[in-house]
């Protein structure tokens, strides 16, 4: 259940049911016309869907950073912002992208995944700077930059920044996780 106000495509407007059929087209609808996710709320607002998808994109098909490293920052971001939708979502995608089930669970315990290989545990210390303190300290940008470039960089700062807006527009909405998997209680 979400607190948006159920809509079915023919109510919306002709530009909202424009981004509704183009998400529609990689994102089916379910039974109720709900295609799910962040997409309905964003949908509301027809051009902000479109640059959201657009970004998002590019997150999950162009970064340069390993496909591990962009799911595992994501979880880390879904932990910090308690996003269930997000966390059951992307720990599943991490699981099948190498990301081990040990690492997922210290993650959930707030807790450095000292078992992981080295970029995820770095990966790990560059979202959990970012989201509390806001910044990244001398040493570890250095570090953060010797391990992923900054092209890499600037991608994890952009991936977390962008599953950070993905997070807020689940928890406004109250956007619930498929079946009863709700790993963060409300």
């Amino acid at each position: 259940m979400s607190r948006l106000t159920p809509r079915t495509r023919d109510e919306l407007t002709p530009a909202q049911q424009e981004q509704y059929d183009r998400i529609a087209r990689f994102r089916p609808p379910g039974a109720n016309g709900s295609i799910g996710g962040p997409f309905d709320p964003w949908v509301r607002s027809p051009e902000l869907a479109q640059r959201a998808v657009s970004f998002g994109n590019f997150i999950w098909e162009r970064t340069t950073l390993d496909r591990r490293i962009v799911e595992f920052a994501i979880c880390v971001t879904a932990r910090f912002w308690r996003s269930n939708v997000e966390w059951v979502a992307h720990a599943r995608v991490a699981l099948q992208h190498g990301v081990t089930q040990d690492t997922l669970d210290a993650v959930m315990a707030e807790q450095l995944p000292a078992g992981a290989p080295a970029d995820e545990q770095l990966a790990y210390e560059i979202c959990q700077s970012l989201h509390t303190t806001h910044g990244l300290p001398a040493p570890l940008y250095q570090r953060a930059v010797e391990g992923f470039g900054e092209q890499g960089l600037v991608e994890m700062i952009a991936t977390i920044g962008y599953y950070t807006m993905v997070a807020m527009t689940l928890n406004a909405f109250e956007v619930q996780a498929p079946g009863d998997t709700q790993p963060f209680a409300r």
